[in-house]
């Protein structure tokens, strides 16, 4: 085979969403592997040639859709914009795994336990300090957990909003129950 051939192949593997993994090519296509190998040193450096990056295809491997969800929800609690487009660019793996697992970015959100109608970066309407507080208050006299992971899944805005306002979660429930924090 020639170079433009294999990478064409290559390609066409990928953009059809099949596993690039080395092993995987062995067992399905002996061929592509062998002249690949033989053409450019190694399968990695085929798979530079062809565009695709070798750390994207071994991770890929790993992202059940447990594991997805684990790291949505992860990104979720710890701030990331969780915008499709955002994610496609900075974890290309994730992104095509999400898509290939659940469909699209959106019903794997939901699947994760992410609340769709805060996705979005925005402070609140109307949320200043004390009105901050209260909510944290209400939520806890209501039953709801007041740990910042699930607030965050449940209303990301608010939480981030709070704890970009205290500087911190912690800080935020230590003014929203002071008397709790002082023994």
């Amino acid at each position: 085979m020639i170079r433009e051939t294999i990478i064409r192949k290559i390609v066409e593997i990928d953009v059809a969403g099949g596993s690039l993994l080395e092993e995987s090519i062995q067992a399905s296509d002996e061929l592509l592997h062998a002249s690949a190998v033989n053409e450019f040193g190694s399968w990695e450096t085929a798979l530079q040639y062809a565009g695709v990056s070798a750390h994207d295809v071994g991770r890929c491997r790993d992202l059940t859709p447990e594991r997805i969800k684990f790291r949505l929800r992860r990104l979720c609690a710890t701030g990331y914009d969780l915008g499709a487009m955002v994610n496609r660019s900075r974890d290309r793996a994730l992104y095509d795994a999400t898509i290939r697992h659940f469909g699209s970015w959106r019903e794997a959100l939901t699947e994760a336990g992410i609340n769709l109608a805060n996705v979005t970066r925005h402070k609140p309407k109307n949320l200043d300090r004390d009105a901050m507080l209260l909510w944290i208050r209400n939520r806890k006299e209501a039953g709801q957990s007041i740990t910042f992971s699930e607030v965050c899944f449940e209303n990301r805005d608010y939480a981030l909003a709070i704890k970009r306002e205290f500087h911190s979660w912690a800080r935020a429930l230590q003014a929203a129950f002071p008397s709790e924090t002082d023994q």
